[in-house]
């Protein structure tokens, strides 16, 4: 007498497990780490050190990671395509990996301890893979010579020692002109930009309806060749402008300076 309600259980107890896997499955894996690039090589005279600043392909997030001053000669050469005189010790690493048929997969950050990073570097040699310890700076230098990807462990990028480019940082001034998100730049991101205190504007965010010409991470330094000074300055510059006349803005895009002309909708 208990046979068919037995089967019952074993039934429903089938289907919640497939339920189970199911969600499961389509259940998005959260990502361990993510692809950056290499925004600069730069020199920090606060701590009066060189500095690579590593940023998501979206340009939200940045990480500066403070390096030796070898290795911050090594990187900036390979991005800009300088040819040393002889191979520095990262073109004979280089060599010897080539010559060994050592395939150089991935550099991944994934550690801080102490206000020290630490890297590995990924490589195949036949069908061994290897993880190789290895400190930023080198695995960087390595990785922009075999132009392989660099990766940062996502929960580097939600630390401290991060610079948010997405969210305007507390007591930071905004304002939306023409689909186009603007913020004041805080101490902290116009070092990061490498722009003097007190100049310029960010561009936080463009909407899909914005005229073209600016994108997210742009910093707005000149309108009409007039500097710009914050976001009250700008939206001033902005306003006045004859209906239907276009801004000829000078832009920081990157390490270079672009003119945009940038046509904005009157109120």
């Amino acid at each position: 007498m208990n046979a068919v309600p037995r089967a019952h259980r074993l039934c429903v107890l089938t289907m919640s497990l497939i339920q189970v896997a199911v969600l499961a499955a389509c259940r998005a894996p959260e990502k361990t780490e993510i692809e950056v690039e290499i925004r600069n090589v730069g020199f920090d005279n606060a701590l009066n050190a060189p500095v690579v600043v590593l940023q998501d392909h979206d340009r939200t997030v940045a990480l500066p990671i403070w390096i030796g001053p070898a290795e911050a000669q090594a990187i900036a050469m390979q991005i800009e395509g300088v040819s040393p005189p002889r191979p520095m010790t990262h073109d004979l690493v280089k060599t010897i990996l080539d010559g060994a048929g050592v395939e150089f997969q991935k550099v991944v950050i994934q550690d801080l301890r102490d206000s020290t990073y630490y890297a590995r570097i990924y490589l195949r040699a036949g069908r061994q893979d290897l993880q190789i310890d290895s400190r930023p700076s080198d695995a960087i230098a390595l990785a922009v010579r075999f132009h392989r990807p660099i990766f940062v462990a996502t929960a580097l990028l939600k630390g401290d020692a991060i610079v948010d480019l997405q969210h305007p940082a507390s007591g930071a001034g905004t304002v939306t002109l023409s689909g186009v998100t603007v913020q004041d730049l805080t101490a902290e991101l116009a070092e990061y930009f490498s722009v003097p205190r007190g100049t310029g504007v960010l561009v936080a965010a463009v909407e899909r309806s914005a005229p073209p010409g600016l994108e997210r991470g742009d910093v707005i330094l000149e309108v009409d060749g007039v500097a710009v000074t914050g976001v009250s300055d700008f939206a001033g510059k902005m306003r006045a402008l004859t209906r239907g006349r276009a801004a000829q803005l000078s832009v920081q895009r990157g390490a270079a300076r672009v003119p945009v002309a940038f046509l904005a909708r009157q109120p």
